[in-house]
Parts: structure tokens; sequence; C-alpha cells
């Protein structure tokens, strides 16, 4: 049982769920397109009236044949011209985006920040998460800026826990699986060591 206990703590240690959540948003964007609609090219309609121009003057032998083929043939080029132009229609994309939160755990972020800092794989929404709580654009990369602000953060860490602080202890079947002066860690660790049927108690400052 002590074994089953140590590991039942340790899973839940290294599998705690990020913070923040995915939500889907949508956006809409004018896009445009083209299309091609009769009518309106100037040089075919002024072809047209030339050639119908010509064939009226050629049927009648008139200045009058030669108005009414002209504007009979630029009738024609005006319906059978063509030109392409653009117009726009509205289209709607959604996706599915991590909106992260900060981590409230001052332990799980020192180690989510150390094994960042030392390359260890770490999922991207927890990456997001400790990226946010730090202050650094979330973006999911660990780069230069992400890792300088960490180091920053883990130097400005006081390490030396003050003399008057309590120390709240988990046991099960008389052993101490973990200590620790957050009150929330150790109350979250028991909660899962209480579902997985494991039964373990609080000790403050257990000697």
């Amino acid at each position: 049982m002590k074994i089953l206990g140590i590991a039942a703590a340790s899973a839940l240690i290294a599998s705690q769920a990020f913070a923040g959540s995915y939500e889907v948003r949508c956006e809409t964007k004018s896009v445009p397109y083209q299309v091609s609609v009769k009518g309106g090219q100037p040089e075919k309609v002024i072809g047209g009236a030339l050639v119908g121009g010509v064939i009226g003057k050629a049927v009648t032998d008139d200045d009058a044949g030669a108005v009414v083929g002209a504007v009979i043939g630029g009738a024609i080029g005006h319906e059978n011209s063509r030109r392409t132009v653009t117009r726009y229609r509205d289209v709607e994309t959604c996706s599915n985006v991590f909106i992260p939160e900060r981590i409230t755990s001052a332990e799980t972020l020192e180690r989510v920040l150390l094994d960042l800092n030392e390359g260890e794989s770490v999922s991207k929404e927890m990456t997001m998460d400790a990226q946010y709580t730090i202050g650094v654009t979330h973006d999911g990369k660990w780069g230069p800026r992400s890792r300088g602000a960490a180091e920053e953060y883990l130097a400005s860490l006081d390490t030396v826990a003050e003399p008057d602080a309590p120390l709240y202890s988990l046991v099960v079947n008389d052993v101490v699986i973990v200590s620790s002066a957050d009150a929330g860690t150790i109350d979250e660790i028991k909660a899962g060591l209480t579902e997985a049927g494991v039964d373990s108690r609080i000790f403050v400052d257990l000697q």
C-alpha cells in the first residue's frame, strides 16, 4: 500500500492538467471573387457600330441605312461583349483557439518553468499557460524571451521558508508522501488520492 500511495501521488503531480481551455472563435472576412458579365467594353461597342454602319450602307446604299446599321451593330456589339468584374462576399471561418490562464500553484509553475528551460517535453497548452503567467507572448514556443522571463521569475523566488510558516504533510499508512508550505497543493493531492480509493491524512508541522 505504501508503494501504491507514493505512485499515485507522483502520477497526479506529473499529470496535472493545464489551466486554460479551448474555445471556438469565428470571424467574418470579405473575400474578393471575379465574375464575367455582359456589356460595358467600349471598343467592342464601337467595333460593332462600325461594322453595322458598313453593312447598312452597303445594303441600302445611303447614309440613313448606314446610321441604322450602326445602331444595330452597336447594340449587337454591346450584347456580345463581356468583361470581368471583381465582387465581394462575406465568408465566416471558425477555429478552435486555446485561451491560456494563470497557473495558480507556485510549485507547479516553478516545476514547469524548470522543465521548459531544461528542454524537457511540456505540452503546448501548459507552455502557453506558463508564458501567460510570467507575462510573455503566449504562443506556445519557448524562445529566448520566454527563457529569460522564466529565469527572472525563478531567481526572484524565496527558496528559504519563513520560520513561522506552517508545513503541511500528507501521510498515507503512516508514511509521509509529500510535504509543502502550500496548503492548496496538498489538498489537491489528497483529493486525487481519495478519488483513487487511497486514504490519506494531512498533518501540520509534523515532527
